[in-house]
């Protein structure tokens, strides 16, 4: 047998997997059914797996360590008598396991959890995050962490008197994790030394930086949500932004569009990593996926009709799609994948355009402003309540 490799190969700051993981979900999906969810949505092809995960007539045959044949494998085994009723291990629950409709037709969220993750971290930490710029002396700083909080509790307003239960990743301008990018540095090299023999300091230090905001970050905030919150949706709310011509010298771009997200679309290098193999594999089996799309797909329509935004698209390489709704991509993303419930991840506006600036500039201000020619919310506001219906309107065609 081969040496086994220094480093198995991971995701930036993942641990070895636990392939016992999967055990609870032994013969609780046919054959069919787990080769159309990975060719449909989780792989971006289907040569991204070959050779990790090789399908045989009762089982799906799973390489253990990726960059070590001789590590083994695990045998995943389908379903083959479709009769046999099967219970699926979850945290979260489908919408037939909501009681019916609640008496109370104004609180049609009643007995649902649901947590929104405001993305990034904002305040004094934008600039190191690349989520912060400044036009014009006498204007507001657009910080994508400082925007994202404040539509939260606009959200958590709408659906709290909807009756549902809402929690918050964070609440504050500060970060979940107690983690630094100095306490990180042994991780960052360690990390380029599988990839690069001799990393630069600078280079370990920007890694370094990246591993905390982005890393450290979001997976302090998936372990408060599988361990401790335990929803039924997570709802992560970002803005979008194009790319500068100049990132030295900020200025205005034409697009401003809007886009949902729901987990899927891996990469054979992103299938390659053990952890990440691990984790796509679960939300597979737990059939995260219908969920996902159904929400994106409701929630799409009443973002469209409320923000007036067009779609932004993908070429296929990062983002794939999934059915007809050009708003609704598939993506693999940090924060959707170690979410281990249903998670919509939300990309409108571009912060970066001219009028998306002048509505962060006017702040949230009540009733209705011009821009443009058209009266309009609050953007916090009208994000909020776009989000708000389409949740709404879900729910109420499944309960």
């Amino acid at each position: 047998m081969p040496p086994a490799p220094a480093f198995a190969k991971l995701a930036q700051l993942g641990h070895v997997p636990d392939w016992r993981q999967l055990d609870p979900y032994q013969r609780t999906i046919t054959r069919q059914e787990f080769v159309r969810l990975l060719d449909h949505c989780y792989a971006r092809k289907p040569d991204d797996y070959a050779g990790l995960i090789d399908l045989w007539p009762d089982r799906a045959r799973i390489r253990r360590q990726s960059n070590h044949p001789g590590a083994g494998f695990y045998d995943f085994y389908f379903l083959t008598d479709r009769r046999k009723p099967v219970a699926i291990p979850r945290y979260w629950k489908t919408p037939w396991e909501f009681s019916a409709q609640p008496a109370n037709t104004h609180r049609v969220l009643e007995g649902i959890h649901i947590v929104i993750d405001p993305g990034h971290i904002g305040g004094a930490w934008a600039d190191a995050e690349q989520r912060y710029y400044k036009i014009g002396a006498d204007t507001i700083p657009v910080q994508e962490g400082d925007l994202t909080l404040q539509t939260a509790r606009f959200l958590e307003r709408n659906l709290t008197a909807l009756g549902a239960k809402v929690s918050l990743t964070r609440t504050t301008l500060e970060p979940v994790t107690d983690l630094r990018p100095a306490d990180l540095i042994d991780e960052a090299r360690t990390y380029l030394m599988q990839r690069n023999s001799l990393p630069s300091d600078a280079l370990v230090k920007r890694t370094a930086e990246r591993f905390f905001y982005v890393s450290s970050e979001l997976r302090t905030r998936a372990d408060l949500v599988n361990d401790r919150l335990k929803p039924d949706l997570v709802l992560c709310l970002h803005y979008n932004a194009s790319p500068w011509r100049n990132p030295y010298r900020p200025a205005f771009r034409p697009e401003n569009h809007l886009h949902l997200i729901v987990n899927g679309c891996y990469s054979r290098s992103e299938i390659e990593e053990d952890d990440t193999r691990l984790e796509m594999l679960l939300r597979l089996v737990q059939r995260t996926y219908y969920y996902e799309l159904a929400l994106a797909d409701e929630i799409a329509k009443t973002m469209a009709h409320e923000t007036r935004l067009p779609s932004m698209g993908y070429d296929g390489s990062n983002g794939k799609s999934v059915n007809d709704n050009p708003y609704v991509w598939a993506r693999n993303l940090l924060a959707n994948r170690k979410f281990l419930c249903p998670v919509v991840f939300f990309e409108p506006y571009c912060m970066n355009h001219r009028e998306v600036h002048a509505r962060v500039q006017a702040g949230a201000y009540r009733g209705l402003r011009e821009f443009n020619g058209v009266y309009k919310k609050n953007i916090f506001q009208e994000y909020a309540d776009s989000v708000t219906a389409g949740v709404v309107r879900y729910f109420r065609s499944v309960r």
